[in-house]
């Protein structure tokens, strides 16, 4: 049995900038984002014959083909089979995967989940591909699957995990760590599901379009999304959380400008009140319209903040900043 997995992630400045080409039109700002324990994981083990049997415990869904042949184009579980189909195995297997991110959160999970199929399948078929070479295959996959561009952040998370600072070039992407203390962030954050579920590839693709057409609107936006991202950079390279809560504030406040719906009434009565109790700034995850909000907190407010936040119908998610990206490895069991 290969077993693996990969972190979801909370994304912190520079979201939607990640889009080919966008980034390119503001003078490539780097988008940032950490790495939670709110894993998606795959266990795939080997069969004689040629198989395939596929299972989504968080989908509930199981689905059972004689071959790779059979393997259909449309699917729920459609991510899995395109994977399969692009590492071609040579016998049949059984691929279990979950994802502890909920859907819809705007938290990466699919993002995550891609990355550990790669990894699982990368090393049962031993295609040998780089971990920069199963980003691009992924961003690639996943946007046949969701049929608008994908952006590139959540694949990076995953792969590498920790606090990241994503920068485009015009060569492609240079991810780097930046040196933050995990143990204090964990302090400091408290992650959020509102119960609505988003649609990132709808909200992106509308930002997408307008963008390219020239909407000066979008582009304001945009532009200051990536001025706070640079801002948001040169403390964290530091270590230094030093008026984050001012640019975090900021960066929600030019993502609210960037499209109508990104915020719902519900999801304002929440930061209302956790604001009352010791959260200093909030965001929503991800393309926003539901999902996930993360809230920067005082020390030692995470259960006030909670409390208020599960008062006016939200649930907190347990979660852990985490260091480590992909996981691999073999078992006899």
């Amino acid at each position: 049995m290969i077993r693996s997995s990969a972190p979801t992630r909370i994304d912190l400045a520079g979201g939607t900038l990640d889009l080919w080409p966008l980034h390119l039109f503001f003078d490539n700002p780097p988008t940032l984002n950490a790495a939670i324990d709110l894993y998606a994981t795959v266990e795939l083990t080997a069969r004689r014959d040629k198989t395939i049997i596929l299972e989504s415990r968080d989908l509930r869904q199981r689905a059972t083909f004689k071959n790779l042949a059979a393997l259909p184009e449309r699917h729920p579980l459609v991510l899995l089979i395109k994977l399969i189909r692009f590492y071609q195995p040579q016998t049949g297997l059984h691929l279990v995967s979950d994802c502890r991110a909920p859907a819809g959160s705007g938290i990466g999970g699919s993002s995550a989940l891609s990355i550990a199929l790669h990894g699982a399948l990368n090393r049962f078929t031993k295609k040998r591909y780089t971990r920069v070479q199963m980003i691009e295959i992924a961003k690639n996959i996943e946007t046949q699957v969701i049929d608008v561009p994908a952006g590139t952040q959540d694949y990076y998370s995953a792969m590498f995990g920790g606090v990241q600072s994503i920068q485009p070039t015009l060569m492609g992407m240079r991810p780097r760590h930046l040196p933050m203390d995990l143990k204090d962030l964990n302090r400091r954050f408290v992650l959020c599901d509102t119960g609505q579920p988003h649609h990132s590839g709808i909200n992106n693709w509308s930002v997408y379009k307008k963008t390219i057409d020239g909407n000066s609107k979008t582009r304001r936006s945009l532009a200051r999304i990536g001025e706070v991202a640079r801002r948001m950079e040169a403390l964290l390279e530091q270590g230094r959380l030093t008026r984050f809560d001012h640019w975090f504030n900021e960066e929600w406040k030019a993502r609210k400008a960037l499209a109508p719906g990104i915020s719902t009434a519900s999801m304002d009565r929440m930061i209302r009140a956790a604001k009352k109790k010791g959260a200093l700034a909030a965001k929503v995850c991800g393309a926003g319209g539901g999902g996930c909000v993360a809230f920067y907190v005082k020390p030692g407010t995470q259960k006030t903040v909670a409390q208020a936040l599960q008062d006016h119908g939200g649930k907190v998610l347990n979660f852990k900043f985490v260091a480590r990206g992909l996981r691999v490895a073999r078992s006899r069991s």
